[in-house]
């Protein structure tokens, strides 16, 4: 096995980094509302979970850390594997280089600026909450239609352009949704929130997946320059 294939072996299982932070963060949700049984899932966001003053803070915030580690080794594998390994197109890592940049500014921003409350008051530290989420989504809005366009480009992986573009549609919908439910229907707004982060951690897994699954003699064509 030539020093190219074992690169490639190693960065395929370090892609299931992906799966592994979608199950911590489903994980922090679970044991959140263990220790919060007054928490309601469909009116309430699943950041009131971490916010300063909720009794499940401590518990979810700890667990929140092994998403953190791994969502951010999955940007880190996906960076290289399809910079150094198997390159798609400018468009297409566009997306990838958006998704780390989104990661890492929702791995220190919502540290620095958890909910200071679960009345979600109108604070300095709980508007900063909101831009960042504001920003996150706006990016996750705009890599998730660079990933569909670039991987569509090829022509080589029609199921996966399909989800990707599937999963396009349904968080920009259900992001829309999250501000009409916030804003007319409080009651249902963390089950429109909901709708809208479990699809990305869907994404997640996917995409680890799909990566994984790459054979090490499978050769996806070299279009960088398109």
């Amino acid at each position: 096995m030539n020093k190219r294939s074992k690169k490639r072996g190693r960065l395929n299982v370090l892609a299931l980094s992906g799966a592994a932070a979608s199950l911590f963060y489903l994980a922090h949700v679970i044991a959140g509302r263990l220790v919060w049984p007054e928490y309601n899932p469909l009116a309430q966001p699943i950041s009131d979970l971490t916010a300063a003053s909720a009794v499940s803070r401590s518990l979810a915030s700890r667990i929140l850390y092994g998403y953190d580690f791994f969502n951010l080794l999955f940007c880190f594998v996906l960076l290289l594997y399809f910079r150094k390994v198997e390159r798609i197109n400018r468009v297409f890592y566009a997306g990838i280089v958006l998704k780390a940049v989104a990661e890492m500014l929702s791995t220190v921003g919502y540290k620095l600026f958890p909910l200071s409350d679960t009345d979600w008051s109108s604070s300095f530290q709980n508007n900063m909450h909101y831009a960042i989420t504001g920003v996150i989504v706006l990016s996750y809005i705009v890599l998730a239609l660079l990933l569909a366009a670039g991987l569509a480009k090829t022509k080589r992986f029609p199921a996966m352009t399909k989800f990707l573009f599937l999963f396009a549609i349904v968080f920009i919908a259900s992001g829309f949704l999250t501000v009409l439910a916030a804003n007319l229907l409080p009651g249902y707004a963390g089950l429109a929130e909901r709708i809208n982060l479990y699809s990305l951690m869907v994404s997640n897994i996917v995409l680890a997946f799909w990566v994984f699954s790459h054979g090490e003699n499978e050769r996806i064509p070299r279009i960088m320059g398109d």
